[in-house]
Order: C-alpha cells, then sequence, then structure tokens
C-alpha cells in the first residue's frame, strides 16, 4: 500500500473512536451500532472480563443504560493500517459523568483514565467500503474522586452468548 492509502486509513480509523465518544455521550445506540461489525467483540472499560459479542450486544449495553450525563474525552488517538482491509489502533479515555440529571450543568462523580485496544476491517458489505471496529478492548488504569463503579456482572444473554 502506499502513503495516501496509508494516510487514509489511518485518518478514517482514527475517527471511529471520536464517533463513539459522541454517539455514547449521546446515548445514541443505533449510531453506536453501526461503527462495529455484527460480529465485533468489545470489553467495556469498567468491565474488561466480560466481552460483548455482536453488534446486538454493544447496541444494548447504550440502549438499556439508564440515562446519565457524561462525557467522553478521546485522545492519543495512534493507528496503524496493516493491510489494505485491516488496521489496529490505541487510544486513552477520560470519563466524567452524573446520575443525578442528563441535564448540564452537573457536579461529576469521580474521574476516569483508561483506554482501548482497537481492530479494524474494512466492511466491504457497502459499496466503497466503510471501516469498522471488529474488536473495542477497553480498560481503566486510574481513577480519582471515588470508587470503581460496581456494576454486576452481565449475563451470557446480554453479553450475546446466549
Amino acid at each position: 500500500m502506499d502513503a495516501g492509502q496509508r494516510l487514509a486509513i489511518e485518518l478514517a480509523c482514527g475517527k471511529l473512536p471520536l464517533l463513539f465518544a459522541k454517539y455514547a455521550d449521546e446515548g445514541d445506540a443505533d449510531a453506536m451500532g453501526q461503527l462495529f461489525t455484527p460480529d465485533c467483540e468489545f470489553s467495556r472499560p469498567f468491565q474488561p472480563d466480560y466481552p460483548f459479542y455482536g453488534r446486538a450486544a454493544v447496541e444494548g449495553i447504550f440502549r438499556n443504560r439508564p440515562p446519565i450525563l457524561v462525557r467522553h474525552i478521546v485522545t492519543n488517538v495512534l493507528v496503524e493500517a496493516i493491510t489494505e482491509t485491516r488496521a489496529r489502533g490505541t487510544n486513552y479515555l477520560t470519563m466524567l459523568s452524573s446520575h443525578k440529571s442528563t441535564e448540564p450543568p452537573q457536579e461529576a462523580g469521580a474521574l476516569y483514565v483508561g483506554g482501548f485496544e482497537d481492530e479494524y476491517v474494512l466492511d466491504q458489505s457497502v459499496p466503497g467500503g466503510v471501516w469498522r471496529f471488529s474488536k473495542r478492548a477497553g480498560m481503566v488504569a486510574l481513577h480519582m474522586g471515588g470508587a470503581m463503579p460496581d456494576i454486576p456482572p452481565p449475563s451470557d444473554e446480554a453479553r450475546g452468548l446466549a
């Protein structure tokens, strides 16, 4: 692949973590789902040991989440084109949220800093192709101002295993 192809791939894939944050903040489960392949794997930063499988399972996470005011700040986006149809990347994520109300401004709870390791594929079922996440593995490295959330383990059905 030439330098122009590499740059185009890295630009297209580098946009996906930013769209992920936007759709997560807006609570747009349908748009979120379209960022992923139908057979994707996704691990939430707060529950890295419980991956979700399939676009429907990822959409379910965001569709079933209680309404919250949340902001995801994405930085250090680094993408490497592997082939014309595959890429991988990493990015840092800082998250603040409030469960009290969805109307800004609100006092945030804890501050969480972590990131994602991503794998991207070119979905060629769409004319011209569309880059999507095939795997997205999140983790939290640091937190301040409160404990880690105590989220019950998701069911096998919710994770796309049943």
